[in-house]
């Protein structure tokens, strides 16, 4: 078997990346033959780092600018036309990233007339139209066998139609509506998770604070105040923080700077880490964005914070704002508003956090097996003709 994995990412993201080196692993584990996957992304593109890519080729594409359009389209028509594949994935498009909308269609195009299987791989239940743009969604998606939601169905949703009024495009009736009519082709996998975590040698469980803020591109007051929230903490435990592998050298130079000048000890700053799974599993509390991270907390049952990144005026996100709230609901996770975020508020917030018992969340045994769910539907309808 064969596949093109496409990923669409001119900011540099990282979380969906991390989702389809995780989906393309699981086709090699639950495939009695190996299957080659060739992935196609921006050259910039900086986590995973590209070395991590085993399923096949890596393919990078130009800069994401208008004028390297036809000559990212180019590479994609010439990788569909070399590589024969059996199926084509798309990275959270067509229900985000649409500027990519251009230089994807005659590929869409191309590959529906081949017969090549057409999938999305969505990691939650939201998509980015306003009320106006719906019709585009649907157009796109004509195009699509399956599009893979990775979550479990009854979870996410409800928390993301509740929330997505504060971004001012559309009204969540009308956001369970296009579910709704697109169920059809909808397939809520449940959550992608990483293998089995590898608890850092010497740290116990429950013995450090793990602070981070996803990627690292967004939220760089949580990191300035972890780090003088430490100096205010009851516990005594140690901290480790997770600046993000998109943080600047500058900021690393400045919070470094702020360690060592008030001399603030037992903290490890990192810029970034392989193992963020087994720091979260080896923490007895952890504090950061409401991104993807945030399941891998509930997977593991962990006391966590969560300072939801919500955008700015104009350009309001909504999910993880949808995200913190369901894990208040389902795990007792704390939250706090970022914009009036101090050392102090989260060093209290810590601190109660730690006098908390753990939480005791038993799901479905089905709702953390996406990566298994998404690779059984792949490779037992990727063939072509079937």
């Amino acid at each position: 078997m064969k596949g093109l994995f496409y990923h669409f990412c001119p900011g540099g993201d990282i979380g969906h990346g991390v989702h389809l080196f995780r989906l393309a692993e699981s086709l090699k584990i639950f495939s009695k033959n190996r299957p080659e996957v060739t992935l196609l992304r921006d050259a910039d593109a900086m986590y995973p780092p590209g070395r991590r890519w085993t399923c096949g080729p890596l393919i990078p594409l130009a800069s994401a600018l208008a004028g390297n359009k036809f000559k990212r389209q180019k590479a994609l028509l010439s990788a569909l036309r070399v590589s024969k594949p059996d199926f084509l994935l798309t990275a959270y498009f067509p229900f985000g990233r649409t500027a990519c909308a251009g230089e994807i269609l005659p590929v869409l195009k191309r590959a529906k007339s081949s017969g090549v299987k057409i999938y999305a791989s969505v990691p939650m239940p939201y998509f980015s139209h306003s009320e106006k743009h719906i019709k585009d969604l649907f157009d796109f998606v004509e195009f699509y066998d399956r599009i893979f939601i990775h979550s479990p169905a009854g979870f996410d949703l409800k928390y993301m139609a509740a929330a997505v009024p504060f971004e001012k495009r559309i009204t969540s009736r009308r956001f369970l509506a296009v579910f709704k009519a697109l169920k059809p082709k909808l397939c809520f996998t449940g959550y992608v998770m990483p293998p089995r975590p590898l608890i850092p040698s010497g740290g116990k469980a429950g013995r450090f604070i793990l602070v981070h803020r996803g990627g690292g591109s967004t939220s760089p007051d949580i990191i300035t105040c972890a780090i003088l929230a430490k100096e205010l903490l009851k516990s005594g435990l140690p901290m480790t923080v997770v600046a993000g592998p998109a943080s600047s050298a500058a900021e690393m130079r400045y919070w470094r700077s702020l360690i060592k000048k008030r001399g603030i000890k037992d903290i490890t700053l990192l810029m970034k880490t392989d193992n963020l799974f087994g720091l979260l599993a080896g923490s007895a509390v952890a504090a950061g964005t409401a991104g993807g991270t945030a399941y891998e907390a509930l997977y593991l049952n962990k006391r966590t914070v969560l300072i939801p990144f919500k955008g700015f005026p104009g350009a309001e996100h909504s999910d993880q704002l949808a995200r913190a709230a369901m894990l208040k609901k389902l795990a007792g996770a704390a939250v706090l508003d970022y914009d009036s975020l101090t050392p102090e508020v989260l060093a209290q917030a810590l601190d109660l956090s730690l006098l908390r018992s753990a939480p005791a969340f038993e799901p479905d045994p089905g709702a953390f097996n996406g990566a298994e769910v998404f690779a059984s539907a792949v490779l037992g309808s990727s063939v072509r003709g079937s």
